[in-house]
């Protein structure tokens, strides 16, 4: 049983891969994307229950923008944004995200989305 759809947004490879390893595993569906704006075209096609993204990408967009036009187009979604560079000070993140400071321990993250994932969306 699928839990829910989480888009990655990672723009190292290797990263976004071992993640998106992680996510199945647990019996998410996964999309992934390597840039804030592919991601926001992918949203544009489909549905997603979570996100996790990392913040500074080569990308017109950042994370954090992507955060926060996912909180609006979908309200219920699980938000999870992770940089080795920034803090949640740095940043304008939607209430509802969830910040991790990398390295994170993908135990966590997987834990945290699965627990997001239980909310009715």
């Amino acid at each position: 049983m699928t839990l829910r759809t989480v888009l990655v947004v990672e723009d190292d490879v290797l990263i976004r891969l071992t993640v998106i390893d992680a996510l199945e595993d647990a019996g998410f569906e996964v999309i992934e994307a390597g840039s804030a704006d592919e991601a926001l075209e992918i949203l544009n096609e489909q549905t997603i229950h979570l996100l996790f993204t990392d913040i500074q990408m080569p990308s017109m967009l950042s994370g954090v923008d992507l955060a926060n036009s996912v909180a609006t187009r979908f309200p219920n979604a699980g938000i999870v944004v992770a940089s080795g560079r920034l803090t949640p000070t740095d940043i304008n993140l939607p209430p509802t995200a969830e910040f991790y400071s990398k390295p994170y321990d993908l135990a966590i993250i997987v834990t945290r989305l699965k627990a997001m994932s239980r909310v009715d969306i």
